[in-house]
């Protein structure tokens, strides 16, 4: 093999791209085939997902759930974290925004409660919860759900998104520790312990995955790319819970 390159190599001495396409065709199988392999980097381009230079691919499908939903968001509305999307999606329908943080050092908290003990909640009081990618940061994420289901009014819709397919937080520079991930399937069942009108649904395709685990913002990503869903990768499932009346 050394002699046929260096034969090669006198003959294209110019171009070893193309002795390496020579070489490439002289060696045995299996090594030919490892030289097709697909080169990825590797490391991300950037980490925590790209939101240091940009929105995240995931927010595509999360906010393209919450729009196609926006009706619910209406009356009384509780959001995580802050009030960006009971803004952004309910408008003149919301009477009252409030915004759920357990955090010590939240700004915008409303309500200083645990989703998974269920302190400091509220019951039988809003018409929307906006619970987007929290549920993967509580431990019991059953009791989390049971809770969310007890501060609706009767009627009232839970909007909630989870993480499928993603990388790890660091939980040494974490508030809140990242503990799981979801499918499709685990998410329904989650919410039908509590609610009767469940409707849940997966969004995600091998390249928008890929882009979100190396960190490439969603303005630098195809749109063309991010559909139609490969259920084969589910990189985020969304909820929509209706309590009954």
């Amino acid at each position: 093999m050394r002699r046929l390159r260096f034969l090669l190599g006198r003959a294209y001495a110019a171009s070893w791209r193309a002795a390496d396409a020579l070489v490439a065709r002289a060696a045995p199988r299996s090594a030919r085939a490892a030289l097709r392999r697909p080169r990825l980097p590797a490391a991300p381009y950037h980490r925590k997902y790209g939101l240091r230079v940009g929105r995240p691919v995931d927010r595509v499908y999360i906010e393209g759930f919450l729009e196609r939903h926006a009706g619910d968001v209406r009356g009384r509305v509780l959001e995580i974290y802050d009030r960006v999307y009971t803004e952004r999606f309910g408008g003149d329908r919301v009477e009252r925004s409030e915004v759920l943080d357990n955090s010590p050092t939240a700004a915008e908290a409303t309500v200083s409660g645990d989703l998974e003990s269920g302190a400091g909640l509220p019951q039988a009081a809003f018409d929307c919860f906006i619970c987007t990618q929290t549920l993967s940061l509580i431990y019991d994420v059953r009791a989390a759900v049971a809770n969310a289901h007890a501060l609706l009014k009767p009627g009232g819709v839970l909007l909630v998104t989870v993480p499928g397919i993603s990388q790890q937080a660091d939980p040494a520079a974490e508030e809140f520790p990242d503990y799981w991930r979801f499918t499709k399937l685990a998410l329904d069942r989650l919410l039908r312990e509590h609610f009767d009108d469940v409707a849940v649904e997966a969004h995600g395709t091998v390249a928008a995955t890929g882009a979100f685990l190396y960190g490439v913002p969603a303005a630098e990503v195809d749109p063309a790319v991010l559909g139609p869903h490969d259920p084969d990768y589910e990189l985020v499932v969304c909820g929509r819970a209706v309590r009954s009346a």
